[in-house]
């Protein structure tokens, strides 16, 4: 049964309408029918018992050897009568089924089912006739009940099923478009940081669902918006500290104190221009556009290799899919760079695809994320020391992360074939 009740709440009502209705449609049916059939029933016992009545008058004026020829030219189809110097049967209380009948004829009527066909197809009786003997008869189906219905019937239940499905889902369908874009909005969340506000119409629970869904959205828009500018205020002012200390670092002496101190300046604007690069992801209003994802890493993968790393992309010569290029190549940069700085060479640069998504796969052969803590590495500002190194702000992943989920894709973690960490970039070729 579970398999059956649809998942959906248009499947449900539409399911509940048509089951509803076809009940109501075979009650009422059977219900007619059930009229339709007694009223017939009672018309032919009618016509049988003025048949039976016109029988004892015509054979009562009548000699013996005339009678039974006088009843017989008053038969019918369906309805055969003669006449008999003794019943065919005795005196006995009429079986189930034919207690209406013995009613109509009289108390001294005799009636039964014929021994020699299916009871409910042939009857059997006799009456008393004026002048002695009896009034002998035999009638077929005297009763109505278990009839199959006809074609007819079956082809009005189809045809109002179908009727009903046809109607309910358009029905439904109205009735729950709201629902639909309330659920699409919502989806919307956290993808794109401009709130969409959803259209106040269907009825009334659905609007006031909707208003306080927009609601919402505003308020969710508003604390988003200030801890944004908080964050952005506070990196942007580090920057003016950090230059007049590098600026201090410079009339140093040359010497190991010095080079410690360049070290930890470089390391301290990298981390403001990485929470930078976090804030900012998603709120640039970058035009999505056909972007080569495969020129992309080719050139991350030269700058590094320049540099004296050992990375090198393995993939296709081009690959485009339409995305904000920007965003991409930081997304990107990113990862190259999450695996020089907590990884171990070879790191390797890939692309997988087919007819409707691109794969890129950044991987490298540290020692890698154990799988209870890779959600955690996904989390913004942890870092996992014990695991990936020492170094960093922890927003590496994150703003990759944060790029899939705009893009409508999806970043999984994973263990590399060189046996340290495989991140999987999965972008759709088509974006909704």
């Amino acid at each position: 049964m579970r398999a059956l009740w649809p998942s959906s709440l248009a499947g449900r009502i539409t399911l509940l309408l048509l089951g509803g209705l076809m009940l109501l449609h075979i009650g009422s049916m059977w219900v007619h029918e059930r009229s339709l059939r007694g009223s017939e029933q009672g018309a032919r016992l009618e016509r049988m018992a003025d048949q039976l009545a016109a029988a004892r008058a015509a054979v009562a004026p009548l000699p013996e050897a005339a009678r039974d020829a006088a009843a017989h030219a008053i038969s019918r189809p369906g309805l055969e009568i003669h006449w008999d110097r003794s019943a065919p049967m005795p005196a006995a209380e009429p079986p189930a089924g034919l207690t209406d009948v013995a009613a109509r004829l009289g108390p001294e009527a005799r009636i039964g089912w014929d021994p020699k066909a299916e009871p409910g197809h042939r009857v059997i009786g006799a009456l008393p006739a004026e002048g002695g003997g009896w009034i002998v008869f035999s009638a077929q189906w005297l009763i109505s009940g278990g009839e199959p219905l006809d074609h007819g019937a079956i082809a009005s239940m189809v045809a109002m099923a179908l009727g009903i499905a046809l109607v309910s889902s358009l029905v439904v369908r109205w009735i729950t478009g709201p629902l639909r874009r309330l659920a699409s909005a919502a989806d919307h969340i956290g993808r794109d940081l401009s709130p969409q506000p959803v259209p106040l119409e269907g009825p009334d629970e659905v609007r006031h669902a909707a208003v306080a869904f927009n609601a919402m959205q505003e308020r969710i828009a508003r604390l988003l918006e200030d801890r944004t500018e908080a964050l952005a205020a506070m990196s942007h002012d580090l920057r003016t500290p950090l230059s007049r200390l590098q600026l201090r670092v410079g009339f140093l002496p040359e010497g190991e104190d010095r080079t410690r101190l360049e070290a930890d300046i470089a390391e301290m604007e990298a981390m403001v221009s990485r929470t930078l690069d976090y804030i900012r992801e998603g709120r640039d209003a970058e035009p999505v556009r056909p972007a080569d994802v495969a020129a992309i890493l080719q050139t991350l993968a030269s700058d590094a290799a320049d540099q004296g790393h050992d990375v090198a992309y393995e993939g296709p010569t081009r690959a485009v899919l339409p995305l904000r290029r920007h965003a991409a190549k930081r997304a990107l940069s990113n990862l190259v760079e999450n695996a020089l700085r907590h990884g171990w060479p070879p790191v390797r640069l890939r692309i997988h695809e087919d007819d409707k998504i691109i794969a890129i796969e950044v991987a490298d052969a540290g020692d890698g994320i154990g799988e209870a803590d890779r959600a955690r590495a996904l989390t913004p500002f942890v870092q996992l020391d014990p695991a990936r190194g020492g170094s960093g702000v922890g927003l590496g992943l994150t703003i990759a992360q944060r790029f899939a989920q705009a893009s409508n894709g999806s970043l999984e973690l994973g263990e590399a074939l060189e046996g340290g960490l495989l991140v999987r970039l999965v972008l759709p070729r088509q974006t909704g």
